[in-house]
C-alpha cells in the first residue's frame, strides 16, 4: 500500500513539473499576455512589472499621408492605464514570436476597444530581454490605424 502511494505521488510531482515548465516562447507571450491583460484590469503594477527601466513606448502615426513618430516614457501611459478604469480592452491575436538566446521579439496585431467599442487597430512591435528566468520588455513601438480594423471579439 505505501508503494502505491509513492508512487502517485512520485507521478503526481512530476505531472505537476512538466506542466509549469514553460518553453522560451510561452515565457515571452506570457509577459506580453500580462502587459494586455493588466491594461483590461486597469492595473498598472501587473503592467510595469513587465518592463524593464528604461523601455520605451513609441508610436507610428500618420499624418498627411506621412508617417510621424513619438514617444512616450513607459511610466507616463502606465500611469495612464491606471486611469483607464478598465475601459481599455487591447485584445492580440497572430502572434509571432522569434528568439535567440537571450533576445526576443514579437510582432502582435492587435485591435483596441474602447469602452466596448473598436477604436483603433495595428501592430505592435514589442522587445524582449531575459534577465535572468524573466523576460522583459525593453521597447513596444505600435502602428494605429482606424480603417479596416479586424474584429476578433466578434462584436
Amino acid at each position: 500500500m505505501h508503494r502505491v502511494t509513492l508512487v502517485v505521488a512520485i507521478c503526481s510531482m512530476l505531472v505537476g513539473e512538466t506542466a509549469t515548465a514553460q518553453s522560451p516562447e510561452a515565457k515571452v507571450m506570457a509577459a506580453i499576455h500580462q502587459v494586455f491583460d493588466g491594461m483590461r484590469a486597469a492595473d498598472p503594477a501587473m503592467v510595469a512589472a513587465v518592463f524593464a527601466d528604461n523601455a520605451r513606448f513609441a508610436v507610428v502615426r500618420s499624418k498627411d499621408s506621412l508617417p510621424e513618430i513619438s514617444t512616450q516614457p513607459v511610466a507616463e501611459w502606465i500611469g495612464a492605464i491606471g486611469e483607464s478604469g478598465g475601459s481599455w480592452d487591447e485584445q492580440v491575436y497572430d502572434m509571432d514570436v522569434r528568439i535567440d538566446d537571450n533576445v526576443a521579439s514579437a510582432w502582435v496585431p492587435y485591435t483596441f476597444y474602447l469602452e466596448g467599442l473598436i477604436s483603433h487597430c495595428g501592430v505592435n512591435s514589442i522587445e524582449l530581454l531575459r534577465n535572468g528566468e524573466h523576460w522583459e520588455i525593453t521597447q513596444l513601438s505600435d502602428t494605429r490605424r482606424i480603417e479596416d480594423c479586424p474584429d476578433p471579439l466578434g462584436n
